[in-house]
């Protein structure tokens, strides 16, 4: 339906003629509704997600006005939006002949086009119905874009969002989803820019705030997210999630006493939420009170018994506290609930370390790095762990995997040489010292954390003479 047409019903009286399309289907006769209504009616539906009922509006339009190019293009809008593009095409490719000049006609086009990944000549159709409607040109230019944005292509969804501002730059829809998809595709200042373009225009959206809020987050600009936060809760009290979100942002920036009112704050209005019970046990966890975090941690389990993150917690707690087999039931359960954590995986580890429980601990580290080969601390914790029960050969094998993983890790490589010293093998050691020494040669003195006899040894002397004569 145009805008022109569209504009000749108020809201009102779109809805009385849904009423009495119900009625219809319900009773099983025939009512008169014109193109507009039943076109208003089918959008209604649309809108809803009630994809049968929508259908049944156009065929019961169609069987009234068989020659209307309107209901068959609504018709073809339903086939895309039903996910059946083939057919959408076909009908289209006849409406062509019908009405060639219409901007709605191309833009389902271009929709079902986008649906098949024939992105060409969707862009093709898109740029037809721009041409063809001239009078709101940011407002076909950002339906394009956010046709895009829906099937993932946020490229060209930002292509038309921006040309869409260019028409009107005030248009407060385009500046929103320009925040959206920059924050989407990673470019974090160009959100902000906009997202902020779009409170100069209107400062009143608590949404926007929100919205802001993350994408500072995001950006580790933390006292920012904060004030964005707390303007979205000025303009709406009930706004839950930033009052959640900015307890997060506190926690995230290790502000943790700051953190803890703000989560209290949030379970005041939902006191039913278990996770945050479990980040405001973190916090506590953090500042060393053990007390408090344990018993928010079984606040969240009472919630919700299979919580992983608050038996971890309950776990690390114990641990602190020196009882280890408590802590290890614990961890159990953690895992029971939540296979697929590493974090909960090394914990695990070391505390089957403490307990001597090699079989097991070693099981656990392998699991863990299995599940974040990337996390280089994992590594070294589970080398260590072999070299501390005199396995140092195992010790040297598992730093050289991790070394495969991640090629410029100084750490391990210092690590890696004090090893192979302690092994007897010091032509090695000499290929893996020099390497940590291109990677970090600042962190050098960690060999000798790991193995101080190697400060007495001439190769080592040697190598840190020839790398610190070459930094000069």
């Amino acid at each position: 339906m145009d805008e022109e047409s569209r504009d000749l019903y108020e809201e009102d009286e779109i809805i009385e003629a849904v009423k009495r399309f119900k009625k219809m289907v319900r009773q099983k006769h025939v009512s008169y509704f014109d193109v507009f209504e039943f076109e208003g009616i089918a959008d209604h539906f649309m809108d809803e997600g009630r994809l049968k009922l929508a259908k049944k509006a156009v065929a019961a339009g169609l069987h009234m006005h068989p020659s209307s190019t309107a209901l068959l293009l609504k018709k073809a809008q339903i086939f895309a939006y039903d996910g059946k593009p083939e057919k959408c095409l076909k009908l289209v490719k006849f409406l062509e002949q019908v009405e060639p000049n219409n901007a709605d006609l191309y833009l389902v086009k271009g929709s079902a086009l986008n649906l098949i990944g024939d992105l060409k000549n969707a862009v093709k159709a898109y740029e037809k119905a721009i041409i063809c409607d001239t009078e709101d040109p940011d407002e076909i230019l950002y339906s394009i874009g956010i046709t895009f944005g829906q099937t993932g292509e946020v490229k060209h969804a930002l292509h038309y969002l921006k040309r869409a501002h260019e028409a009107n730059p005030t248009n407060e829809m385009v500046l929103y989803e320009l925040g959206y998809f920059y924050e989407r595709n990673e470019e974090l200042d160009k959100s902000i820019e906009y997202y902020n373009k779009y409170l100069d225009v209107d400062p009143f959206n608590s949404s926007v705030w929100y919205n802001l809020g993350i994408t500072y987050n995001r950006c580790n600009r933390y006292d920012d997210a904060v004030k964005a936060y707390d303007y979205a809760i000025a303009l709406n009290e009930d706004f839950l999630q930033a009052y959640f979100n900015k307890a997060n942002t506190y926690s995230n920036n290790e502000q943790y006493e700051e953190a803890i009112p703000c989560y209290l704050e949030y379970i005041e209005r939902d006191p039913e939420n278990d996770d945050s019970f479990c980040y405001l046990a973190d916090c506590y966890l953090n500042l060393n009170n053990n007390e408090k975090a344990f018993e928010n941690y079984r606040k969240a389990i009472d919630i919700n018994e299979e919580n992983a993150g608050a038996w971890n917690g309950l776990g690390l707690v114990m641990w602190r506290e020196n009882n280890l087999e408590k802590s290890l039931d614990y961890l159990k359960k953690a895992i029971r609930f939540d296979k697929e954590n590493e974090e909960f995986w090394i914990s695990y580890a070391r505390v089957c370390g403490e307990l001597d429980l090699q079989k097991e601990a070693i099981a656990a580290f392998q699991k863990a790095t299995k599940l974040a080969p990337e996390n280089i601390e994992y590594w070294i914790a589970y080398s260590e762990y072999l070299h501390n029960k005199g396995n140092t050969a195992r010790a040297i094998n598992i730093l050289k995997k991790a070394g495969k993983v991640s090629e410029s890790s100084a750490n391990i490589n210092y690590r890696l040489t004090a090893y192979l010293l302690e092994n007897k093998n010091d032509a090695e050691a000499a290929i893996r010292f020099e390497k940590a020494l291109k990677i970090d040669f600042s962190s050098h003195s960690n060999l000798f954390d790991y193995y101080p006899e190697a400060q007495k040894m001439e190769l080592i002397k040697s190598l840190i003479g020839q790398y610190q004569t070459g930094l000069q």
